[in-house]
């Protein structure tokens, strides 16, 4: 795939973003990194370690000094829901052309995410506690997004969505 600029994905946990970037990259015959899985694999702890050991700012900061790596390497980039807590993350992302918000509703995503140990902020969490979490990052996505897709549908046509729109832009 050429591409000065990578797509990144934006959205939620538990909205869809790794598989649809998978799915993306297969179909596009491109390079594609879960940013969350990149963090695992370079520093050699989980997410809820580094949570743990030293505090969510500093996975936030290491969040975006892997995002900066990656999109010079990766043609597709999956981040993590969170990557909008951070207002260096967020000005990167504002300079970005291809943000694409994946979102869909509150109870896919609460079945989703509730009983997974490997997201520190949505593990245990009541339906509520994770929809207000949603509602603080929902005006954040939608600022750095370049479109939004709504994941409740099938992949496939996420996926068309997606490129419908990115090969209008390129009309321009």
């Amino acid at each position: 795939m050429e591409r000065n600029e990578p797509i990144i994905l934006v959205g939620f946990m538990g909205t869809g973003k790794t598989t649809l970037g998978e799915y993306l990259a297969e179909k596009l015959q491109a390079t594609f990194i879960d940013l969350d899985h990149y963090i695992v694999v370079n520093e050699n702890r989980s997410i809820p370690e580094i949570f743990d050991q030293d505090g969510e700012s500093h996975f936030r900061k290491l969040e975006h000094d892997y995002l900066k790596d990656c999109m010079h390497q990766y043609d597709i980039i999956a981040t993590g829901g969170g990557i909008i807590e951070s207002d260096t993350s967020l000005k990167l992302l504002e300079s970005c052309q291809n943000v694409v918000w994946l979102d869909c509703d509150i109870d896919t995503i609460y079945h989703r995410v509730n009983t997974d140990s490997n997201r520190p902020n949505a593990n245990g969490k009541t339906l509520d506690e994770l929809k207000n979490l949603y509602c603080s990052r929902h005006s954040r996505y939608n600022e750095i997004a370049f479109i939004k897709v709504n994941t409740n549908q099938v992949i496939h046509d996420s996926y068309q969505e997606i490129m419908n729109q990115i090969n209008a832009n390129d009309q321009c």
